[in-house]
C-alpha cells in the first residue's frame, strides 16, 4: 500500500505506477490542487451535504467529511469500496457508502452538492446529474476528455457535448464553454438553469462550479445564451454571422453552438480568499474569449508583447482589458480585433 496526506486527510491505496482506467483503485495526487479548490467553493456555499459520485480511493469525500459535510461516498469498483470504507476508518469519518453506478444513484435520490470527476468524460451521466441536484443545489464537474472539448476532436465534440467545434487559438475557455453548454441543455429540459461560480483548465482537465435554480426562466435565460460563434485563422472572432473575416478576407469557421454568458461570479468569489487562482479569477475580465499574444505576434509577424504591456496600453485607448487564468500569454478585451492587433504592432516599435 502507498500513503499520501492531503490537507486534513491521510489515505491508503494499492501501489500504481501510473494512473490509468485499470489502476487497482483510482487516485490522482496531482488534483489535490482541485480538491483543494472544490473545498474552498464547498465552504462558501454554505451547504452540508454532498453526494461524491466517483469516489475512487476516498479521498475527496472525506476531505468534505473532515469539514463537517454529510457525504456520500459512491464506486463501482469493489475494490474501491473497501479502500473508502479504510480510508473513512483512518479519518475517524463517517460516510455514506455506496457501490453503484452513478446514473443509477442520481435517479434515486437528491443532494445540496453532486460531486463529479469520474475518469474521462461526463457527458454519459449528465442527465442523471442534473435529476440528482436538490432545490438551491450545488454541481461540480470535472472532465479529462480534453481534445474533445478544445476542439481538436470535432466529431467526439459533437457526440458527446452537442456542439460543432474548430481549433482556436482560445481552446482553454472554448472547452469550458463547450461544458458548460452541455450541462446547460441537460438542465433546461427539467426547468434547471445554472450560474457559472468559476471554472478553470489545469493540466490535463477542465472543472466547473455551477449553482442549479430550478426555474424555467432562469433556464430559458441561460439557452437563451448558447448562440454561434465565428472564428478566423487570423485571430478574429465574433458573435455576428459574416462568411469572410472583416479583417483579413478569409473565409470564417463557425462555432455552433455554444454558451457566452458569464463563466465566473464575483460576488460569490469574494467570499473565498487566499487561493491564488480565485483572486485572480476574480479580477478577469468576463467576456469570451482571450487573444493569445503568441498566436497573434507569429500570424502576424510581431514580436509578442508582454501581457502587462498590452493591457495596459489597451486601457490607454480607452479599453477594458485583463490578464485570463486560461492562458498566461493571452488577453481579454472589449477592444476590436484590428485594435488588439495594431497595438501589438505599435508596442513592437515603442522604445
Amino acid at each position: 500500500m502507498m500513503e499520501f496526506t492531503e490537507g486534513k486527510a491521510v489515505i491508503n491505496v494499492p501501489e500504481f505506477e501510473k494512473i490509468t482506467s485499470r489502476t487497482e483503485v483510482f487516485y490522482n495526487p496531482h488534483m489535490a490542487y482541485d480538491r483543494e479548490l472544490s473545498l474552498a467553493i464547498f465552504k462558501a456555499s454554505q451547504k452540508e451535504e454532498v453526494c461524491d459520485a466517483f469516489s475512487g480511493s476516498g479521498i475527496r469525500a472525506i476531505l468534505y467529511a473532515l469539514e463537517g459535510a454529510h457525504v456520500t461516498a459512491n464506486d463501482t469498483n469493489p475494490c474501491a469500496i473497501t479502500c473508502i470504507k479504510e480510508n473513512a476508518e483512518l479519518n475517524n469519518v463517517s460516510l455514506t457508502i455506496c457501490n453503484e453506478d452513478a446514473n443509477l444513484l442520481l435517479r434515486r435520490g437528491t443532494y445540496d452538492v453532486v460531486d463529479v470527476d469520474p475518469f474521462g468524460s461526463p457527458a454519459y451521466y449528465l442527465d442523471s446529474v442534473v435529476k440528482g441536484l436538490g432545490y438551491d443545489s450545488y454541481l461540480f464537474v470535472t472532465a479529462t476528455d480534453i481534445r474533445a472539448l478544445c476542439g481538436f476532436s470535432k466529431k467526439a465534440a459533437l457526440r458527446k457535448y452537442g456542439v460543432k467545434t474548430v481549433k482556436t487559438p482560445f481552446s482553454k475557455e472554448l472547452g469550458v464553454r463547450v461544458l458548460v453548454t452541455a450541462i446547460l441543455r441537460e438542465g433546461a429540459k427539467y426547468g434547471i438553469g445554472f450560474e457559472v461560480l468559476f471554472s478553470y483548465w489545469k493540466r490535463h482537465y477542465i472543472r466547473v462550479f455551477l449553482h442549479a435554480q430550478h426555474s424555467k426562466t432562469a433556464a430559458f435565460t441561460c439557452m437563451d445564451q448558447v448562440n454561434p460563434v465565428y472564428v478566423c485563422l487570423c485571430g478574429w472572432f465574433s458573435t455576428r454571422t459574416t462568411e469572410c473575416c472583416p479583417y483579413c478576407g478569409r473565409e470564417t469557421q463557425a462555432i455552433t453552438s455554444v454558451y457566452l454568458g458569464p463563466i465566473k461570479c464575483t460576488p460569490f468569489l469574494s467570499t473565498i480568499s487566499g487561493h491564488d487562482l480565485v483572486d485572480r479569477g476574480k479580477k478577469e475580465l468576463d467576456t469570451p474569449f482571450y487573444y493569445d499574444t503568441h498566436y497573434l505576434a507569429s500570424f502576424h509577424g510581431v514580436q509578442p508583447p508582454k501581457v502587462k504591456d498590452l493591457i495596459e496600453a489597451l486601457a490607454k485607448r480607452g479599453h477594458a482589458a485583463s490578464s485570463t487564468i486560461f492562458c498566461s500569454t493571452a488577453v481579454k478585451s472589449d477592444a476590436p480585433f484590428g485594435e488588439v492587433v495594431k497595438t501589438c504592432r505599435d508596442l513592437q516599435t515603442t522604445p
